[in-house]
């Protein structure tokens, strides 16, 4: 948005962004809620612990393959049209989903809404860079985060208490189908491609050029490592295998949904006020390694101690892992200010999609080191989820040497 708009004109961008922000909080309600469904929808298809893992990742496989994709079709064609149309695509996939009998179709509505959310996050991330001023760009990200906690705890929570009252995983698949038209519909009505008086530069985006500019860019490639661990801890421990952990503590499934929705808690209250300190800090590499650094010691708490703590600190350990995961959203400041303008959506779709892809791949590389079987003992547990330290570790790394 140009310098100098009135109150007005940014209360403005301020409703447009909102309306833009329901997609990507509706896409983490069906990523994570899958985590509430999974053993309904097992029980009815009859899958194994690995189909229902590669179920699970499908989603975000298909997410994270199509970010560069839609990020490019974003820069590129109007942002108001492709979030309509996506979004109601992901209400039809929904449907579809309910309807599956077997793990080969629902292998692939699974796949096809992973494919179709892919527009959400960078649309909105999109939105927020042409139309929130003041160098409140990371604040927003950091808000879009927020409200992805709410749709992960919303999904997660809201499902479980739903099957709780009898509601059936396809019953659920259902209203979630019907919530894809409805956000596409507001967003074709009320979403708004740039403000009156900036340039449409939009032709100028093309493939061979962004990943030639993208990939060459030494802080993209920091963000891309830096992100994949962090938010692929988040996706993959947070989305499944925390539940399955809780589990082998001892702990019933209500219990370990309601204990793995204080990671999401945390991740969504610590994701604005990361973005507000990116936004006023000179320096954001101390909020990269606290935050990188706090989520791998998160992690390994989570992992092996939990038999020897009480529950009050179990619940805290999940909160403030999150909160760490959640310093996370000051990685999109970095790779945005370091590309031009018009590389923007692409930019956030690919930091973005690298984490998805991480978080897809801990999802079911798990599942396949376990081996077959649905019951493992915990020492089975602790041992491959291991994996999510090496990735965290990556990050750690990766904020060190910023030079940001």
């Amino acid at each position: 948005m140009p310098t100098g708009v009135n109150g007005s004109q940014r209360f403005r961008g301020w409703a447009i962004w909102a309306v833009a922000t329901l997609f990507p909080i509706y896409q983490l309600a069906i990523q994570i809620g899958y985590g509430s469904l999974e053993k309904g929808i097992s029980n009815d298809l009859n899958l194994s612990l690995i189909e229902s893992s590669l179920l699970s990742g499908s989603f975000l496989f298909t997410y994270a393959i199509m970010q560069v994709p839609a990020g490019l079709l974003l820069d590129r064609f109007s942002p108001r049209v492709i979030l309509g149309i996506s979004a109601a695509l992901c209400g039809a996939s929904a449907a579809a989903f309910s309807r599956t009998d077997s793990f080969v179709s629902a292998l692939f509505f699974r796949a096809a809404l992973g494919c179709f959310a892919s527009f959400g996050f960078p649309g909105a991330g999109l939105i927020a860079r042409r139309w929130i001023t003041g160098g409140m760009f990371v604040l927003a990200m950091g808000l879009i985060d927020f409200f992805f906690g709410l749709g992960a705890v919303g999904g997660e929570a809201g499902f479980a208490l739903l099957r709780e009252h009898g509601i059936t995983w396809r019953q659920i698949m259902n209203m979630l189908a019907i919530a894809g038209l409805v956000i596409g519909a507001m967003c074709a009505l009320f979403v708004r491609d740039r403000p009156a008086g900036m340039p449409d530069r939009s032709e100028r985006v093309q493939l061979r050029e962004a990943f030639s500019v993208l990939f060459t860019n030494r802080r993209v490639l920091l963000a891309l490592v830096y992100y994949g661990g962090m938010i692929g801890a988040a996706f993959g421990f947070g989305g499944l295998w925390d539940i399955r952990l809780q589990g082998a503590f001892g702990f019933d499934e209500t219990e370990s949904v309601d204990l793995n929705s204080w990671l999401f808690v945390g991740l969504a209250v610590a994701a604005p006020l990361s973005g507000i300190m990116a936004d006023r800090m000179r320096r954001r590499r101390p909020l990269l390694v606290m935050g990188s650094v706090g989520a791998l010691c998160g992690v390994a708490g989570l992992i092996f101690i939990p038999l020897v703590i009480p529950y009050w600190a179990l619940v805290a350990n999940l909160l403030f892992t999150g909160l760490f995961l959640g310093t996370s959203v000051a990685i999109f400041g970095v790779a945005c200010d370091s590309v031009p303008p018009r590389y923007s959506g692409t930019t956030i779709a690919l930091v973005n999609g690298g984490g998805c892809f991480v978080g897809a791949a801990l999802q079911v590389i798990p599942g396949l080191l376990i081996g077959p079987g649905d019951c493992h003992p915990l020492e089975a547990y602790q041992q491959v989820l291991t994996i999510y330290m090496v990735f965290l570790l990556g990050s750690c790394i990766a904020a060190i040497f910023s030079d940001v």
